[in-house]
């Protein structure tokens, strides 16, 4: 059994540069998704198969859940593509952590139970956000949010607004790494000094706990993103 750590563990080096476990995952899942994804709708068909079928409907259900947030769909189709990135690689590498032999080999651990990812995650969906906001507001309306000197309550309101963004990147990491890595733990502590004949049925209760489980939060990630860009790009008075 490995040793239970928060810190990522160094899975190889390539020309000195070490590759952590994580860091490999998110390597590997992201160039997956990347191949992946325009390979299936390259070949797409009127009459849609399986899989084309599914990420139709995944893809139309997540649109439609934006547009019940931003109330246009002109908005949506602006964060849609970045939502929806972060909603299938963070999905995708929650995942990870249902490998048989999480525990076992070093290499397996799931991204977002890396603090580092989640944080530069989270930094990146922040400034992507501003930055729409100020592409939509313009740059005096937008600084107009944190920094109206015309009555010193609203300055206040608008500074505290201000420290809010920081927080909202503390609190988007530091939601998805505790769940991530809580399960983790969870199932290397169920998966430990069990027989062997029980090692894949006494896990099972709580493997469908974690699916669930990364699937909400990689949903509520991508949600809070849209939830934020629709707060941002609204005009202040």
């Amino acid at each position: 059994m490995e040793e239970i750590s928060v810190a990522a563990h160094t899975a190889f080096e390539i020309g000195g540069i070490a590759i952590t476990n994580t860091g490999f995952w998110i390597i590997l899942l992201a160039g997956g998704l990347a191949v992946f994804l325009p390979s299936v709708f390259a070949k797409a068909k009127i009459v849609p198969g399986k899989i084309q079928n599914l990420l139709e409907f995944v893809l139309e259900t997540f649109l439609n859940f934006c547009d019940s947030i931003t109330n246009s769909r002109k908005k949506t189709e602006e964060i849609f593509p970045f939502a929806m990135t972060l909603f299938l690689l963070i999905w995708v590498a929650n995942l990870v952590e249902l490998i048989p032999g999480l525990g076992t080999f070093s290499i397996l651990r799931a991204p977002s139970s890396d603090l580092n990812f989640t944080i530069a995650l989270a930094a990146l969906s922040i400034f992507y956000v501003n930055y729409l906001a100020l592409k939509n507001l313009g740059l005096v309306p937008y600084l107009g949010k944190f920094f109206n000197f015309k009555n010193p309550i609203l300055l206040f309101v608008g500074i505290l607004e201000l420290m809010g963004e920081f927080t909202r990147i503390i609190s988007l990491s530091m939601r998805l790494f505790g769940n991530l890595f809580a399960g983790e733990v969870l199932l290397i502590v169920v998966s430990t000094g069990i027989h062997w004949s029980l090692a894949y049925l006494v896990p099972l209760p709580f493997l469908g706990l974690e699916t669930l489980v990364g699937f909400l939060q990689a949903f509520i990630f991508s949600s809070l993103v849209v939830v934020f860009y629709s707060t941002a790009t609204e005009a202040h008075a």
